[in-house]
């Protein structure tokens, strides 16, 4: 994670399409996501990221584990940003999201 212009960017794993093209300080790694305990419930989180718009960008990206192809894109939300790719990873495999995160959405999601 990296702030940058008092944006929060996460979620831009190792290995992903995007930190390719990116400074190496913007890659996370995936097995820490693993370690955050959220108390939001997750069906929670996932159901306010899918209300956000998404810009969506012109290249491939694919799961880092299975290799499926997604489609790349980047949810900003408030002072904080990350890949469309995320919400696919939070979906499908037991991760969480950044505590900073989380005490964000603890403000809106009342």
């Amino acid at each position: 994670m990296i702030v940058r212009k008092g944006v929060l960017y996460f979620g831009f794993f190792k290995g992903m399409e995007y930190t390719k093209y990116s400074e190496k300080e913007l890659e996370d790694n995936f097995d820490d996501y693993k370690l955050f305990k959220n108390s939001i419930p997750k069906g929670d989180i996932i159901r306010h990221i899918e209300s956000l718009p998404a810009a969506y960008a012109c290249m491939q990206s694919f799961d880092i584990i299975t290799g499926k192809e997604l489609s790349p894109g980047l949810y900003t939300d408030n002072n904080f940003a990350f890949p469309t790719d995320f919400l696919h990873y939070l979906k499908d495999y037991d991760i969480g999201i950044p505590y900073e995160y989380e005490r964000y959405l603890e403000t809106i999601l009342k």
